[in-house]
């Protein structure tokens, strides 16, 4: 999986001691110093590519990697008062305007993603983008139709306990508290062609899916997310992150089958995209619940 070039390592040991699980390590052989793969790690590499853009000579190789890829890293143009400012003037935007996005601007976003750090160094996020109107029209309908059917599931005292049997106590919690208090509205208001409350009439939306199998998919997909909320802030779009999609692409055979979503895979995060319908003028304060120094 890694290959190195003995004619211009200098043997530094460097690539040994970023890679977290020390893949590289530098021996004495013939009273000279020589890096090795250890043969007892070479099975625990991630590909992350560390040991390769580190080297100071260019004399690593990673499988999968292509080296040709590899760029200088380049002094940052943007300050952290710039970078505070725009994550502290980002609102997640509900009501867009009707206007279609480039798939161009959509691009960028999406090479942000694909700049996203991922917990396994897998490169197993996918992302499916949506701009065709009808389809998005056609994924409400399911979705509302997956949530009228859960409102009369939890109205029925057999169909709830199924619905807490496979949910589990927490989520089951949230849905009754949290989710579907607002949805009955969303429903209603829907029906009567009042207004998209789940979609928002998103001109875009985003959805990001990895394979059931990879251990972080979840967290990778919503890095990835992330990655593109802030390449569409700087696009001057609008985006927010929608937690009542993913369930129902990943639940209701007719969305699955409209995505052309794998059976080893899900969705995990989503994102509505689109210019603002109407621009804020103050910023709201933020803070966590609590930051401590130990």
């Amino acid at each position: 999986m890694i290959k190195i070039d003995h004619e211009k390592c200098n043997s530094c040991g460097i690539c040994g001691h970023v890679c977290p699980r020390h893949i590289t390590e530098v021996v004495e052989r013939n009273n000279e110093k020589v890096t090795v793969i250890s043969t007892d790690r070479i099975d625990l590499c991630m590909g992350c590519g560390h040991c390769a853009a580190v080297c100071p000579d260019g004399a690593i190789q990673v499988e999968g990697l292509d080296s040709k890829e590899f760029k200088p890293v380049g002094e940052l143009e943007i300050t952290e008062n710039q970078l505070l400012t725009m994550m502290e003037q980002r609102r997640s935007i509900r009501r867009y305007k009707n206007k279609p996005v480039p798939r161009e601007l959509l691009n960028r976003i999406i090479d942000a993603a694909h700049r996203a750090p991922t917990g396994t160094s897998s490169r197993s996020t996918g992302i499916i983008v949506i701009d065709n109107p009808e389809i998005l029209k056609n994924l409400s309908d399911l979705i509302y139709k997956l949530y009228e059917s859960l409102e009369k599931a939890l109205g029925n005292p057999i169909a709830r306990f199924i619905v807490k049997k496979r949910a589990g106590k927490k989520k089951l919690g949230t849905l009754e508290r949290f989710v579907m208090p607002g949805m009955r509205w969303y429903i209603r208001w829907y029906r009567e062609n009042r207004s998209n409350e789940i979609l928002r009439d998103c001109p875009v939306l985003m959805l990001f899916h990895s394979p059931v199998a990879e251990p972080m998919g979840e967290t990778n997909c919503a890095i990835s997310a992330f990655h593109g909320i802030f390449m569409a802030e700087i696009l001057k779009m609008g985006t927010c992150f929608n937690d009542l999609i993913p369930p129902a692409c990943n639940r209701v055979p007719e969305i699955r089958k409209l995505l052309d979503l794998p059976e080893d895979r899900e969705v995990y995060s989503s994102l509505t995209i689109g210019y603002p319908k109407y621009k804020f003028k103050q910023v709201i304060p933020r803070k966590l619940a609590e930051v401590r120094y130990l």
